[in-house]
Parts: structure tokens; C-alpha cells; sequence
């Protein structure tokens, strides 16, 4: 084997040993025995400490399958060293045979550093990046039979568009004043915002919205129908990661019963127990249900993720948007979009005042001052498009002050999804100057120069050509 192969082995050891969160003696001797038998050295150890699990398995699957079938005998015998294979050491194993060993379901294991109290280690979520009307329609002709299945292993299986339904059938003046009592701090509009988007909801667009661009699931971003499984979490270098079995659903031969038997017997032959806990709670008139995954569904939307958020200027598509939340200024025209270019220019000299002077002796400075703001808002309102000639008089105030307020109200309506969305808003200090308080790397710019990644708008050939004006 190779050192990174040796690492791979390494790291599977160690989340088995510590997987039932209770590291026995037996467990460390073979342990030790094993890194003889597999020559895996100290140097091979940190390599572990460093590699996701994920990684691991994508590593191993490389190997060839003689040696597979001999490392996961060796995993199994492991697991029963103290004489019982928990349920953690189960789910683990059960990762294992499916990524390494099976020729019919398409499957991965995903490592995210996702806080754990997103989801409770006993869920199944059904996911995809793209609806697909098929696999819908036959899990919710099988619903019943899929969810006693998944019970049968202590699992609670979570189909997004039933969650949705439930929502749907509270009554909406309970679920309202529910709201309102969980997150006191929203705003009547806000909520109604937050139970529209609730009502609404489908797989696809919780998959990329919420799991994806809040909560960081970066492999989701184009996944096709699967099941989600949790079957563990690893120290990796400073972070802890946990770990996801994505079991794909065969979309030429749709057989979710199949699919799911298949699992389900897999994981109960290497696990038994005479207890399983189930949850009978269910919603019914007049009440509403706040647990599992209806509470965490809650706590997901209602959830201000602090990333840093860049203002991308797209000169390609004429939009200013917020790519890491998915968030357009759709409601903006050219003259707007061009107008808060403009402010993000003139931010990192202080801003622009168009107050005029109190002495005569300082208006014809002013005035210059006011054609060369003008001449350089027409070079960029024909960046976006526009005729320089018919660029709108900016210095203007009846012109102005309805583009600024249309600015600021735009980026108001989606204070909700951008991170200290006040930091692009156009403020206005008491000397009279407008300007922006983001910092100047907060700021993309992508344009016919750059077509691929965008880059900092102040290094742009557009901006640099503005410092040419004079």
C-alpha cells in the first residue's frame, strides 16, 4: 500500500474506534496490531488526523478488491471486539459495504463541517438539486411502506413536500402567532414572508437554498434523487466533520421499496436491539407540531448565516446580485444599476456631495466638480448597455433622490438573505455626502475582460479608466 492508501485505512480505523463515542481497550490493542499488519506509520497517522472521511473512502475505492474484502472484515472484527456493534459502528460499516462493495447503487459518502444540531442522527432526508417528477410521484405512492421500512432501523424518513403540506394545513392565524412568539425580533412582513416561503417549499430549492448556500452542504449543489443518511462525524485537523452516506436512486429502474430493503437488511444484519425509540407525535387541528425535523426545518429558515457577502457588478448580464445568497436586484433599472456603480467608485475617496457651496467664489469648482461626476456615471451607464448621450442628468436632485430610494428599498426587500445587508446600502452623513460603508473587497466586478471569475471591481478596466477622467 501506498502512504495516502495507508492513511485511508488509518482514518476508517480510527472513526470505527471511536464511533460508539467509547474507545476500549481491546479496540486500541488491535488497533495496534493492525497498523503492524498494514505497516501504517506515525507519518501515516497524521495524514489521517488531516483527511476527511469521505476522502478515505475515495482513496480505498481504488484499491483493489481482495484487498477490500480483507480491510473490511478487518473493520468487522474491530466493531465486535468489545463483544457488540453499536449502532454507530453499524451505520460506519453500512457506509462502508455500499461505497466500497456495491455494483447497483450509485452512492458517496459526504464529510461538511455541519453544525450537528441541523439534524438529528436518526433522519433520512430525501434530497435532489432538480425536481424529478418520477421519483416524486413513487415515493408518494410508497410514503407508508418507505416510512415503516426506515422505523424498522429507529429512522425517521423526511420527504420535504409532505413537511410542506403539513405547514399548509395549520391554520394560518395559529401558525402565524406561532411564529411571532419563536422569533419575536421578525417583523409582521417578515413573517408573512417566512410562512409564503414554508407553504412553498420544495426538495430542490430547500437542497441548493438551504443546504447548500447556508448551511455549507457544498456536494449538494448538483446532486441527483438520493437519500441522505448520517452515519457518523470526524475530528479532522481543528474541525469536527460529519458524515453523510448519500445512497442514489436508480432513475432507469425506480424501485424506492427496493432501495430501501436493501439498506434496511443490510444494517439490521450488523445491528440488533431489542429497543428502538419512535416518535408517534403527530400534527393535528389546533396544534403545532415543534420537533424533529418540523423544528429544525423552522430553525433552517429563520437562520442568518454570518458569511461575508460580495456585491457582484455583472456587466455580461447587466446585474448587480449577491452570488453567495442568490440574491438579484432585479427590480433595478440601467440608470439605478449604473447610479450605485457610481457610489461604489466614489466610496473609496469618501463619497459624493452634491451640496452646493454657500460662496459664490466656490461654485465654479463645484460645477466642474458636478460635470466630471456626470461624465463619469454616462461611462458607466454605457458599460451597462446604455447611450452615453442618454444617460440621465444625475446631478439632478428630482432625478436623483427617486434612484436612490429605489436602490435602497431594493436591497431593503432582501435584507432577510444578505449578511449586514445595511453595509451596501447608499447612506447619507450630515455634511450632505453619499457613500457606501462595505469595505472595497466586498465589491466583484465581472465584465468582458474577466468572463470566467470575477475579480475586485477596483482593479477593473472600468474603474481604472474612471481615474483617467479629469
Amino acid at each position: 500500500m501506498k502512504s495516502i492508501e495507508r492513511a485511508a485505512v488509518a482514518r476508517v480505523l480510527v472513526d470505527l474506534i471511536q464511533a460508539d463515542k467509547v474507545i476500549d481497550r481491546r479496540e486500541i490493542e488491535m488497533y495496534i496490531t493492525l497498523k503492524e499488519t498494514y505497516n501504517i506509520s506515525r507519518q501515516d497517522e497524521i495524514l489521517a488526523y488531516e483527511m476527511s472521511l469521505s476522502k478515505a473512502i475515495e482513496i480505498l475505492r481504488n484499491c483493489d478488491k481482495d484487498t477490500l474484502y480483507q480491510f473490511l472484515d478487518t473493520c468487522s472484527n474491530m466493531t465486535l471486539s468489545d463483544g457488540l456493534c453499536a449502532r454507530e459502528e453499524a451505520l460506519l460499516l453500512t457506509g462502508l459495504k455500499y461505497c466500497l462493495f456495491s455494483e447497483t447503487t450509485k452512492c458517496n459518502i459526504i464529510s461538511e463541517a455541519i453544525d450537528p444540531i441541523w439534524f438529528e442522527d436518526n433522519q433520512v432526508l430525501y434530497i435532489e438539486s432538480r425536481y424529478n417528477k418520477q421519483v416524486n410521484h413513487a415515493i408518494k405512492e410508497s410514503y407508508r411502506a418507505i416510512t415503516n421500512e426506515f422505523k424498522l432501523c429507529g429512522f425517521e424518513f423526511v420527504f420535504i413536500p409532505l413537511v410542506a403540506q403539513n405547514y399548509i394545513d395549520t391554520s394560518p392565524d395559529l401558525l402565524g402567532e406561532v411564529v411571532a412568539m419563536l422569533r419575536p425580533s421578525m417583523t409582521t412582513e417578515a413573517i408573512r414572508n417566512l410562512i409564503k416561503t414554508i407553504k412553498l417549499l420544495k426538495t430542490d430549492s430547500f437542497c441548493i437554498e438551504q443546504l447548500h448556500h447556508k448551511l455549507g452542504f457544498t456536494d449538494l449543489m448538483s446532486v441527483p434523487p438520493s437519500f441522505l443518511i448520517k452515519i457518523g462525524q470526524s475530528r479532522v485537523g481543528e474541525q469536527v466533520l460529519a458524515n453523510y452516506l448519500c445512497l442514489h436512486i436508480n432513475l432507469d429502474v425506480i424501485d424506492i421499496s427496493g432501495e430501501i430493503q436493501k439498506f434496511t437488511d443490510m444494517f439490521l444484519k450488523l445491528h440488533s436491539t431489542d429497543n428502538i425509540n419512535l416518535s408517534l407525535k403527530r400534527n393535528e387541528q389546533g396544534r403545532f407540531l415543534y420537533m424533529g425535523f418540523y423544528r429544525q426545518l423552522f430553525e433552517i429558515l429563520t437562520f442568518q448565516k454570518a458569511v461575508t457577502c460580495h456585491l457582484l457588478v455583472d456587466f455580461i448580464h447587466g446585474s448587480i446580485c449577491f452570488p453567495e445568497v442568490e440574491v438579484e436586484l432585479s427590480t433595478l433599472h440601467r440608470q439605478e444599476k449604473a447610479l450605485y456603480t457610481l457610489f461604489i467608485y466614489e466610496s473609496r475617496v469618501g463619497g459624493i456631495n452634491f451640496t452646493p457651496p454657500v460662496t459664490a467664489s466656490q461654485f465654479s469648482s463645484f460645477n466642474k466638480y458636478l460635470k466630471l461626476i456626470q461624465r463619469k456615471y454616462a461611462l458607466i451607464y454605457r458599460a451597462f448597455g446604455g447611450e452615453t448621450e442618454k444617460a440621465p442628468d444625475i446631478t439632478d436632485i428630482d432625478k436623483r433622490s427617486p434612484m436612490i430610494t429605489r436602490i435602497k428599498k431594493a436591497i431593503i426587500a432582501q435584507r432577510d438573505k444578505i449578511y449586514e445587508a445595511d453595509r451596501f446600502i447608499i447612506t447619507r452623513n450630515r455634511e450632505g455626502v453619499y457613500s457606501i460603508k462595505a469595505a472595497q473587497s466586498a465589491f466583484l466586478i465581472r465584465d468582458f475582460q474577466n468572463t470566467a471569475v470575477p475579480i475586485n471591481i477596483f482593479g477593473s478596466e472600468l474603474f481604472l479608466n474612471l481615474g483617467t477622467i479629469g
